[in-house]
């Protein structure tokens, strides 16, 4: 009975990550309807927010779209990939190419934030954040 309950919160975390876009978590209402698997990709941006973000520091795009499923460096999903310089490394991502790399193509339950989501340029800044950022 726990590990159907433990499925069922990593499964609606998951699903709330991706409906939300991994925006702060008090921006994340209940879902109203079946949770998408996990490997989804993330929603795409409104009309014109590619452009709006443009501009923003990583710090302020990070806490948009990452600091809900990664607050403090941390990680919700999976506590051995942390943001933290160790699991980076640990991971093989020790460059800002290495994280939009992952950040394209992830696994673990992350979504997929694809270049019309979150433009090269932000996605850049993000990753030079969090290898500043979280030692």
């Amino acid at each position: 009975m726990n590990r159907k309950i433990a499925a069922g919160l990593t499964a609606l975390t998951i699903a709330g990550c991706i409906i939300g876009g991994c925006k702060k978590e008090e921006e994340h209402k209940p879902a109203e309807t079946t949770p998408a698997p996990a490997t989804t990709t993330a929603p795409a941006a409104p009309a014109g927010t590619a452009t709006q973000a443009q501009g923003k520091s990583g710090e302020a795009l990070f806490k948009e779209r990452c600091a809900s499923c990664h607050p403090d460096g941390g990680n919700t999903m999976n506590a051995k990939k942390t943001l933290h310089s160790a699991d980076l490394k640990a991971n093989n991502m020790t460059k800002a190419e290495d994280i939009v790399a992952f950040m394209r193509n992830p696994s673990g339950g992350m979504p997929k934030f694809d270049a019309t989501t979150v433009p090269d340029a932000d996605a850049t800044a993000i990753a030079e954040y969090i290898l500043k950022t979280f030692k």
